[in-house]
């Protein structure tokens, strides 16, 4: 048995639908992308909703962007990121989900564990996990230390290689690594935050970066630079051997209009 998960992240929406984001709609973007998941893969274990879901963070968003998911009999996980209005995640997002589909932040599914970590900090664009969600996650890895395990978080726990995104990237991510290795069990990292593909191993786990449904960022760049690629979002199967076949798939469009549009947002 293979367990299928997809990993939507970083879709910037706003409540007003017809707003613009460096000349495109992410509400435009995001249903194109959701529509082509739902036609690939009508059937999945779990929908990963990666962090910045709603640039404006308001509890509007979060209802709308529900109702506008696919009909898939899948539980759903969060990992906040950024731009992130926890209250309302909690309040609004959450409940929302839990009406509709379902939602959980541990989800185990036949000899696999999916653990979804917050690393929201409040006004800082960088990652952060707090010693309760370090002792949070160091316990459960040590309940099931048998059991495969993928970890799902928006900020990236490596460094990708582009100077200005380094910098926001992950505040103390040296601290969430000397929990992981700890451990034996912990096969993937999935992330968001940087808008692009990335995909390396560290101390024999495999970390996952996934584009963004909306506006790309260029990868290898000193600073804010976007990227002529479509936007995108990234499907895992996971294996009864512990192994991982994952896929970027992309769809048409989307690009904005000025590339040399360097005004970080």
């Amino acid at each position: 048995m293979s367990v299928c998960l997809l990993h939507i992240s970083d879709s910037h929406l706003f409540t007003d639908q017809a707003r613009r984001l460096k000349g495109i709609c992410p509400w435009d973007s995001f249903k194109s992308v959701l529509a082509d998941a739902y036609e690939r893969y009508p059937e999945i274990n779990a929908l990963l909703l990666g962090g910045d879901m709603a640039q404006d963070e308001t509890a509007e968003s979060y209802q709308m962007l529900v109702e506008a998911l696919p009909e898939w009999r899948a539980p759903v996980m969060l990992s906040p990121g950024n731009h992130a209005n926890l209250d309302d995640i909690a309040n609004a997002l959450v409940p929302a989900l839990q009406a509709k589909c379902g939602y959980c932040d541990v989800l185990q599914i036949g000899n696999w564990r999916i653990l979804a970590m917050n690393t929201h900090k409040d006004g800082q664009v960088s990652g952060y996990v707090t010693p309760e969600e370090l002792a949070r996650l160091d316990g459960l890895l040590a309940a099931e230390p048998e059991m495969h395990t993928l970890i799902v978080l928006h900020h990236p726990p490596l460094l990708i290689g582009s100077k200005w995104m380094d910098a926001i990237g992950f505040e103390n991510a040296s601290e969430l690594w000397d929990v992981v290795l700890r451990r034996a069990q912990v096969r993937v990292m999935l992330h968001g935050h940087i808008h692009q593909a990335f995909d390396r191993e560290y101390a024999g786990i495999r970390v996952l970066g996934s584009p963004s449904t909306s506006v790309q960022f260029a990868p290898g760049k000193d600073s804010f630079e976007l990227d002529a690629v479509s936007p995108g979002y990234r499907c895992l199967q996971l294996h009864e051997d512990g192994s991982i076949h994952t896929e970027v798939h992309r769809i048409n469009g989307f690009i904005p209009p000025d590339l040399h549009d360097d005004i970080p947002y």
